[in-house]
């Protein structure tokens, strides 16, 4: 497709810089894109020198801010004040579709550019930030115009989805909601080969990565833990993740001490290079996350990252983790709180290396299904649709 018949499209960007979900998802969205959009990138000024860097041909407009790190209706409100008011200086976009890149506050901005240029308004949503607004009066109001409005709500999981009809329930009576679930490179980046021959040793190696805090679930993982250790004394695990020295790894270090666990080690972030050793010495994956204070596991991403090593994993019914893991398929899924049945799973595995490479070589396969390529197709649906309804 030529430059000249790419669809223009405005993205609202919540956060480009650093790492983690919305810079991870960000790029690999405009990034499958490119072939067929071309993108107009509103970001926070903090984010402006990495549009420019990331995406050289494209257009950058910037506002104050536009994904404020505040919460509450009065605080975030105010945050956002005068990204509201710069707007009333932004050039006329000439594009076709406003896409917002999360509800609130970036859907927000998205909700008046789109009025303003009489095109319609798609709006991504990962997880949390699709739901927790509902908590507090002025957001949840604001949220609920911004969703009647929208042409299509496209939030990444199925979860996500869920929660979003059971909070914002009268907003999304009338309006579309298409689950694009998210992509993912790992598979582009771990060879195939890495999997096939994955080797899962008779002492079991447990790996989770992610955050220490409590919507992780390491406070279960550890109980889970214990009980594999009582059967496979050698057995280890290790944690990658920030957080070291927080309440909550207090909270853990006890729950070692207590119930006489031995060989787990919080490594703290740890850079790429370490993350594929660690992967790599696995034998399985495990992330027992938890729904905390209506923050929960959008997607899962972290499940798929482990699968392209073929390795097994065990997760939550929480959120949007079922998309991203096939239950008796690509590993276990249990409760939130089932520390006994998440250890009978990692027994069944940690007893059976034929079971561990089938899930394993299963995990690899969905990995190698859910990359960018096929998100980038069922968007272009999207875009197409509401086009063609405006």
């Amino acid at each position: 497709m030529n430059a000249s018949s790419r669809i223009r499209i405005a993205f609202v960007i919540p956060l480009l810089s650093g790492r983690g979900g919305w810079p991870t998802a960000t790029l690999g969205i405009l990034r499958s894109l490119a072939p067929q959009v071309e993108p107009l990138l509103i970001v926070a000024n903090a984010d402006r020198d990495a549009a420019k860097s990331l995406f050289p041909d494209a257009q950058v407009l910037t506002l104050p801010e536009v994904q404020p790190n505040v919460a509450g209706s009065i605080r975030s409100a105010a945050h956002m004040l005068p990204s509201l008011l710069a707007l009333r200086s932004f050039p006329r976009l000439g594009v076709r579709i406003v896409h917002s890149l999360e509800l609130f506050p970036a859907g927000w901005i998205g909700d008046i550019l789109a009025r303003r240029e009489g095109v319609p308004h798609v709006i991504t949503t990962f997880g949390t930030y699709g739901v927790v607004w509902h908590r507090w009066r002025l957001t949840s109001r604001i949220c609920a115009g911004i969703l009647r409005r929208a042409a299509c709500i496209c939030p990444m999981s199925r979860g996500t989805a869920e929660k979003m009809r059971a909070r914002f329930a009268s907003a999304l009576a009338d309006t579309d909601i298409r689950v694009v679930l998210q992509g993912s490179e790992f598979t582009g980046r771990v060879p195939r080969e890495a999997a096939e021959k994955k080797i899962f040793p008779p002492d079991p190696s447990v790996i989770s990565v992610g955050g220490i805090k409590p919507r992780k679930g390491y406070h279960i993982s550890l109980k889970a833990f214990g009980i594999l250790q009582k059967r496979f004394p050698g057995a280890r695990y290790v944690v990658a993740g920030g957080g070291i020295g927080n309440e909550y790894h207090r909270e853990l270090e006890e729950i070692i001490r207590r119930e006489k666990i031995h060989d787990v080690e919080f490594l703290g972030t740890v850079d790429p290079a370490r993350l594929d050793r660690l992967y790599r010495e696995a034998s399985m994956f495990l992330l027992p996350s938890q729904e905390v204070d209506s923050h929960f596991e959008g997607f899962g991403l972290v499940f798929l990252e482990a699968g392209a090593y073929g390795l097994p994993v065990i997760g939550t019914l929480s959120g949007g983790i079922p998309d991203a893991v096939v239950d008796g398929e690509t590993g276990f899924l249990l409760p939130p709180d089932d520390a006994v049945g998440i250890a009978r799973a990692m027994i069944a595995l940690a007893e059976n290396p034929a079971l561990s490479r089938t899930m394993g070589m299963a995990g690899r396969t969905r990995a190698e299904a859910l990359n960018w390529e096929r998100f980038a197709g069922e968007q272009m649906d999207v875009y197409r649709s509401v086009m063609g309804s405006a």
